[in-house]
């Protein structure tokens, strides 16, 4: 039987769902833009299926090209899972890539993250024109391992309804172009996303984002600092509050941070609060 490559369909998506749960969790075979289980998974596919393409094999699914595409961006969030290896790996990623970017269209650039442990993954994308950028690292924080400060300078308090607008403006000055903006976290605001903040004369000098998983799991999604305000240990106060909010509001075991390979500012300080690296993830953008 030949083999076909085509969209995802409703009567398929736990089957789909299922396959990418067993190659995510993999690291060798994963994807960071991917959920850990078929149930999460499913509900991405659903939202995505137009974006989303299989390769079948003798009717067997090999490979999964999955896209969460950001239009205003210009760019789309893609996970490439292939149960293959080699040459096969190479084939079939080709053919997944190829019907995926002809559905987003021309001007969309493709964003990978992965384990670093993905070979297959790296060297497919490299001898596509993929360019590298910065590895990044998922920080684990234990709740066993935190070590709070002893003294906090300004203590951290949830974001006012009246302070929105400033909110938006800092985040998108800290971190302009990143996935979420400022108005992309205030829309999930008291959802699954909680923002703390620490006010000084000047407005907001730093804030926090808690995003919080299904299965109490929690992540430190965003800590920025206004760039006149550091150096005040206003940092370690926002890591601190989304810590204690993580581990005894939601009984979270863990709190997960992601953070660029090559901030060393940024590393000192979440070893300094007890987080530990636990995986590392090739990043890598296809225009």
């Amino acid at each position: 039987m030949k083999p076909t490559i085509r969209s995802f369909t409703a009567g398929e998506l736990t089957e789909l769902a299922l396959l990418a749960e067993t190659l995510n969790a993999r690291r060798k075979t994963g994807s960071a833009f991917c959920c850990s289980l078929a149930e999460d998974i499913r509900k991405d596919f659903l939202n995505t299926m137009e974006y989303n393409f299989v390769f079948r094999e003798g009717g067997v699914p090999k490979g999964l090209f999955c896209c969460f595409p950001d239009p205003e961006k210009r760019n789309a969030d893609c996970s490439l899972l292939v149960d293959a290896t080699g040459e096969d790996y190479f084939s079939i990623a080709h053919a997944l890539i190829s019907a995926g970017r002809d559905r987003l269209g021309p001007g969309m650039a493709c964003t990978f993250f992965f384990p670093a442990e993905n070979r297959d993954c790296r060297s497919f994308l490299k001898r596509a024109g993929a360019r590298q950028q910065v590895n990044e690292y998922v920080l684990h924080l234990r709740r066993g391992d935190w070590m709070a400060a002893r003294s906090q300078a300004a203590p951290p308090r949830p974001l006012g309804s009246g302070e929105h607008d400033a909110f938006a403006a800092l985040h998108d000055t800290i971190f302009p172009g990143v996935y979420a903006s400022g108005k992309d976290i205030l829309a999930d605001s008291g959802k699954t996303r909680m923002i703390y903040v620490i006010p000084d004369e000047s407005g907001l000098a730093a804030y926090g984002v808690l995003k919080l998983r299904e299965n109490r799991q929690a992540v430190a999604e965003m800590v920025g600092v206004r760039r006149d305000a550091r150096r005040q240990g206003y940092g370690r106060a926002i890591l601190d509050v989304l810590a204690r909010h993580a581990f005894f509001q939601y009984d979270s075991g863990t709190l997960e941070l992601i953070v660029d390979a090559d901030n060393e500012n940024a590393l000192s300080l979440y070893r300094k609060t007890g987080f530990r690296i636990a995986q590392e993830n090739n990043c890598f953008i296809l225009r």
